[in-house]
């Protein structure tokens, strides 16, 4: 099907991948995490251009490039490093809306981010602030925090598109036609009924939505474009028997929504009429269905859902996009030497042009266009060309059991061209915790296997995707049975013979980074060093802080804890309070702009450990937010990383 062209490059892959035998060279961080050189390849609704974001350091390009050329055409640039683009979308065939993120300077308390939406023609003309004239609101003339809130592209109306438009004296947005050249507004849909989420149909009708009203979890949905919204679901938030809204069916008296079924999330049809559950769609038997596939031509009709045990897979109920999945795979096998992941990113109105974005954990993203009439293949675009797959470190699933029998599961990460015998290694712990890991490009994981170091990343009680009994487990276990797993998933790594027990690191971000320092508190044997960024260091802080957050006493008290009488059991678990029960070197880091996490939880983690004599480093990174948005920021962090993992797990020298 595409073997006359992708032939060649699968010789280059195969010559460039034979010899493996000895480690990769040292490969310099900025290869890892510069911004990559492409990113959000879109295609037109013609399927004749597409544009993308290019990077050169922190200036971001977006440009255009015509599907039967090689020309780029600069449309935009974005040079100031405090605005930072989020995505890019074809409102038409010739104009182009961009979504820019900055700091809001209406924030008080956190710096909350803003966004801003732009308009450009594909030939770099009628560029635009869309929102310019929109309404500002109250004494200070507040404009709206966030004008991105795409709803709809309606392709039946190419000169508008669907937006939430939500004021800033108001709690729930309501629903505009948004002229794509002028940014001038129409009210489609008034706000209504505490709904916080708006959803649109195919044909751009606003037909359901979401609300939230303290601890309750509410669906509004019309069965007929003429039938009047009704409240179709009233739950818990918390209950394990409310469906989830998932996606609109082809019946329009029918819902898809994701409801648990043996302990999992599982896809069924909902009865808008008699407003009762359906028959089950799809269920998988050990984790939970992630989200609706669609397909870009028939109408966008659901062709599918997505899961991932530990990498993304789709189960089909079209037996014809199964079978061209399956020819995509196969030809994609031929050009890659490992198993890859392909998805759809974008796709022309009629879905016979596509772009797929195609990885793997030792692959980043390659970008290729799929012609489905002329069923060809082409490589377009590497999102990081300087990355050689065959020098990247494979990831192997692995399973053990919890002190309290609990099964878990995680993956392991060995550095090439060593013997997988007591390697120095990084307990590396995903934040959330309510996230999970996966088996995925994942530059820190690629990074730490090239310093030579073995990484293991545990799914703790707690992650998400794997049953609700195991994330129920997870709840106000911060630093207790959530850091026992991490704790116990070390130890087995060792037992197996995979880590030197004396040359043990532990690293996270976001509760990873709290967990990183309450590893160092509790069990100060195990790791020799730590480094955390944008953590967590004391729940009460933090809870304090949720006025800002605006998370919810029910959210505290179910999940993390914080009602009358629990301060004993956050403090015992706050690694601020604990400071000077740490032995390790220890390397933190903070965005100044942080707007999940507050900045001065890693400030007083960094004073108190100073205060008690301990070995710490600080890096504090201005206009950084949770996470990293700036090249120069994210380089220095992780060279820093880097150079204290090798100092701090050098082995030892010999005792006289």
């Amino acid at each position: 099907m595409f073997r006359a062209i992708l032939l060649p490059a699968l010789v280059a892959a195969v010559a460039g991948g034979a010899a493996n035998a000895a480690p990769p060279p040292q490969i310099p961080v900025t290869t890892f995490f510069r911004n990559p050189d492409v990113s959000q390849p879109i295609l037109s609704p013609d399927g004749q251009t597409y544009a993308m974001i290019m990077s050169q350091g922190d200036l971001q390009l977006i440009v255009t490039r015509a599907v039967a050329g090689d020309q780029s055409v600069p449309v935009a640039k974005v040079v100031d490093p405090g605005m930072r683009l989020s995505w890019l979308g074809w409102a038409n065939a010739d104009r182009i809306l961009i979504s820019g993120q900055f700091r809001d300077p209406e924030a008080t308390g956190m710096r909350a981010r803003a966004t801003r939406l732009f308009g450009v023609d594909r030939d770099g003309k009628n560029f635009g602030l869309l929102g310019r004239k929109w309404p500002t609101f109250g004494e200070g003339n507040w404009p709206v925090q966030f004008q991105d809130l795409i709803i709809h592209w309606t392709p039946a109306d190419p000169k508008s598109v669907l937006i939430a438009f939500q004021p800033p004296v108001e709690e729930h947005p309501e629903v505009m036609r948004m002229d794509v050249d002028t940014g001038a507004l129409k009210r489609v849909q008034a706000a209504v009924n505490g709904i916080r989420e708006w959803y649109a149909d195919r044909e751009g009708r606003i037909r359901a939505g979401v609300a939230s009203d303290g601890d309750r979890y509410q669906i509004w949905a019309r069965s007929g474009p003429d039938e009047p919204l009704r409240e179709i679901v009233d739950e818990h938030i918390f209950g394990a028997t409310g469906p989830a809204f998932a996606g609109f069916h082809s019946d329009p008296r029918l819902l898809y929504v994701m409801a648990p079924d043996g302990g999992r999330q599982a896809l069924f049809e909902f009865d808008l009429v008699a407003r009762t559950l359906g028959k089950r769609v799809f269920a998988h038997p050990s984790v939970d269905v992630d989200s609706l596939v669609y397909d870009a031509g028939a109408g966008g009709k659901v062709v599918g859902v997505r899961y991932t045990v530990d990498r993304p897979e789709i189960h089909f109920f079209d037996e014809a996009a199964e079978a061209e999945r399956k020819a995509l795979r196969a030809a994609l096998q031929r050009e890659f030497p490992t198993p890859v992941f392909h998805e759809q990113v974008s796709a022309s109105a009629d879905g016979v042009r596509q772009i797929l974005e195609v990885s793997s954990e030792v692959q980043p993203p390659v970008y290729f266009l799929y012609d489905r009439g002329a069923r060809r293949l082409v490589r377009i675009l590497k999102q990081r060309p300087g990355i050689d797959p065959g020098q990247m470190a494979p990831t192997q699933r692995v399973e053990f059991k919890a002190r309290d029998g609990r099964a878990l599961t995680g993956y392991l990460t060995l550095p090439k061209g060593v013997e997988p015998k007591r390697l120095p290694a990084i307990a590396l712990v995903h934040g959330g915790p309510w996230a999970r890991d996966v088996i995925a490009w994942d530059p820190e994981v690629q990074l730490l296997a090239n310093r030579g170091f073995a990484v293991l990343q545990i799914n703790f009680r707690g992650s998400t995707g794997l049953g609700r009994e195991h994330l129920e487990a997870g709840y106000r276990e911060w630093g207790q049975k959530i850091q026992d797993d991490i704790t116990d998933g070390v130890r087995w790594a060792i037992e197996q013979g995979f880590f030197d027990p004396d040359r043990i690191g532990i690293m996270g971000s976001s509760f990873g980074g709290y967990s990183t320092l309450v590893g160092l508190v509790k069990t100060p044997e195990l790791f020799r060093a730590g480094a955390a960024y944008a953590s967590v260091t004391d729940i009460e802080l933090m809870i304090d802080d949720d006025r800002w957050y605006q998370w919810g006493a029910d959210w505290q008290q179910t999940m993390v804890g914080g009602e009358r009488g629990d301060k004993a059991r956050l403090r015992e678990s706050s690694p601020l309070r604990r400071a000077a029960e740490i032995r390790a070197p220890v390397l933190l880091g903070h965005g100044e702009d942080d707007q999940r996490v507050h900045v001065r939880q890693s400030r007083r983690m960094a004073e108190a450990l100073r205060e008690a004599g301990k070995q710490v480093e600080y890096l504090e990174f201005p206009r950084e937010v949770h996470g990293f948005l700036l090249e120069a920021n994210r380089i220095r962090w992780y060279e820093r990383v880097a150079s204290f993992f090798e100092e701090n797990l050098a082995p030892r020298p010999p005792s006289p």
